[in-house]
């Protein structure tokens, strides 16, 4: 019941017409069968007995009563759809800022992966559809107001029937609930397995790993795996529906006896004229109705117990390990920034190895700093960690003297901008995939200093609606599917729009073609305007085309020392797997 409190508790703050447009379907659809079951005995007791016109009266009733209760709960669900409908947009963008918000170390666990796919088990109930649980409440009740309804009417006929019907009733919940709970089970396995069947899907539609996998001659090993997987589904499933085809049969085989007795005590007594034929095709129609939706209530029951269980899972993931906070102290703009690491370490997520181990050093307010190393040697995970996406495991970073938890979180990410080697493009125009912001143009100095670093010149001259150009097609069937070298270059633009203290330059020129890439190392000054900058490379000659780099000065870390005006061929021995090999300079 946890989790249909909590849903109706979220409904009510945020759709409460929702709430009473549900109930109120809930009681018209509970009513209308008993109406609906009872009029046409006494259209038949009326007929029978001569009275045509109370007949006549009584047919009428029963066609007004069928057009208000079905088009009414028809016109009442409607309205409960729509505002079902706007209650999951809501839920959707709080989850989606939740998101945006969270832990990034989490969100790349396997095991808040598993719990997602648990936790969604709860949010849509296994493909039903979103708030699924509170409908199978509801309905419930309204099964229960229908059923009592029945059992009224039974009782008038024979309370010994009464009596039998219960107890089948009590039996069929015992057994087919033991066989339902299984699907649990079945449906922990089943987050597993599609899963998987996600994986091939992907893999084999999308035109990035179709090239290495014709290249490669990939494509037998891949079908033996996607063989061995679709197998084990097929077993799977087989099993799932024995135990679907068993549950059927058990119900079955208890509706056909309730009947059964059913139909021979009611054919008993109206052959003894203990009752009237209207009595009869009532009781027949209760009786019947009954059996039926027992097996309902029962269905139902089970389905909210056990995506109830999956509620635990949702909260879980509710509740998130938000890094962000708008509370803190804010950095002291004025004077000169100082970064320090102490003693930092970090893992990636449950990894047993060590990203960065022990790293000590110090940064004064230098306007170039240079990190070279080889390719998993650090660099990366440095940056992400002085920013603040990751927190160390071990350790302090401190600026300004100040440990930057401290700091309130959009206060102090406000300080950098970034062109991320794996950088990320969004499926909107190239105008806000700079600026990051749909209500923010630039202006026209931004777009001179494109033009004179001579980024995007040849990208944007390409198409008629230049900046208002759409990357992807997922919304804009005209839009662009970027290069690498167009890709970064416009990530590259994004770092350089936001006016910054700090700017990182990770790999920043890795997939651009060599003239490109000169022609933006020699615009380097332009490029970091003056703010402090992180350049991350892996081949350290690149730093000769630099012009700001011609010389390099010696840094202390717990790496050891680097020598005194250093050349930069010399650069590329110093580069390991850890950052304690990763050459920093001034």
């Amino acid at each position: 019941m946890k989790g249909f409190i909590y849903f109706f508790q979220y409904a009510l703050k945020k759709q409460p017409k929702y709430i009473i447009l549900s109930v109120l379907s809930t009681l018209m659809s509970a009513l209308s069968p008993v109406l609906l079951i009872y009029i046409p005995k006494l259209i038949l007791d009326t007929a029978a007995e001569g009275f045509e016109e109370e007949a006549i009266l009584f047919v009428l009733l029963y066609v007004a009563s069928f057009l208000i209760l079905n088009i009414g709960t028809s016109w009442v669900g409607y309205g409960a759809s729509n505002y079902s409908s706007r209650l999951f947009s809501d839920f959707q963008m709080d989850m989606s800022e939740k998101l945006m918000d969270a832990d990034l170390d989490m969100l790349e666990s396997n095991a808040f992966k598993e719990q997602s796919e648990k936790a969604k088990n709860y949010i849509y109930a296994g493909g039903w559809g979103f708030g699924y649980i509170f409908t199978c409440s509801l309905q419930i009740i309204q099964f229960s107001i229908t059923a009592i309804s029945y059992i009224c009417i039974i009782y008038k006929f024979s309370i010994l029937l009464v009596a039998v019907n219960l107890l089948f009733t009590l039996i069929s919940f015992r057994v087919g609930g033991r066989i339902k709970q299984k699907e649990k089970q079945d449906q922990d396995e089943k987050i597993k397995h599609e899963r998987k069947t996600h994986y091939y899907t992907e893999i084999i539609s999308d035109h990035k790993y179709m090239k290495d996998i014709r290249v490669f001659s990939y494509k037998p090993t891949l079908l033996r795996k996607m063989k061995k997987h679709y197998d084990a589904n097929v077993r799977f499933y087989a099993r799932i529906r024995g135990r679907l085809v068993l549950s059927e049969t058990l119900s079955n085989l208890f509706y056909v006896i309730q009947i059964g007795l059913g139909y021979f005590f009611v054919i008993s007594m109206l052959v003894g004229g203990t009752i009237s034929v209207g009595d009869f095709t009532l009781y027949i129609s209760a009786l019947t109705s009954y059996a039926q939706i027992m097996g309902a209530i029962l269905d139902k029951i089970v389905y909210v117990h056990s995506y109830d269980m999956y509620f635990q899972d949702f909260k879980d993931y509710m509740n998130i390990p938000k890094m962000q906070s708008a509370s803190g102290r804010i950095v002291d703009r004025t004077m000169p920034l100082s970064i320090e690491f102490r003693n930092v370490s970090f893992r990636y997520g449950t990894s047993d190895t060590y990203a960065l181990k022990n790293i000590n050093l110090k940064l004064d307010s230098a306007d170039r700093i240079a990190i070279v190393g080889e390719n998993g040697s650090g660099k990366s995970t440095f940056i992400k960690l002085l920013m603040r996406l990751y927190d160390p495991d071990e350790g302090t970073i401190l600026v300004n003297g100040v440990d930057i938890r401290e700091y309130s979180y959009e206060d102090y990410i406000s300080l950098f901008s970034a062109a991320f080697q794996d950088y990320s493009l969004f499926a909107a125009t190239i105008e806000e995939n700079i600026t990051m912001n749909d209500q923010e143009k630039m202006d026209e100095i931004f777009v001179n200093e494109l033009t004179e670093i001579g980024l995007l010149d040849k990208v944007i001259n390409r198409y008629p609606r230049h900046f208002d150009t759409s990357v992807y097609r997922i919304f804009d069937d005209n839009g662009i599917e970027p290069s690498g070298g167009e890709g970064q270059q416009i990530a590259i633009a994004r770092s350089l729009h936001r006016d910054s203290k700090i700017k990182i330059l990770d790999e920043p020129t890795a997939a651009l073609d060599p003239k490109i890439e000169y022609e933006l190392y020699q615009k380097y000054d332009l490029i970091t305007r003056g703010a402090i900058s992180f350049f991350c490379i892996s081949q350290a000659g690149k730093l000769q085309v630099c012009k700001p780099h011609s010389r390099f000065f010696q840094r202390k870390y717990s790496g050891g020392r680097f020598p005194h005006r250093a050349d930069a061929k010399k650069w590329s021995v110093f580069g390991t797997v850890q950052l304690s090999g990763v050459a920093l300079s001034k």
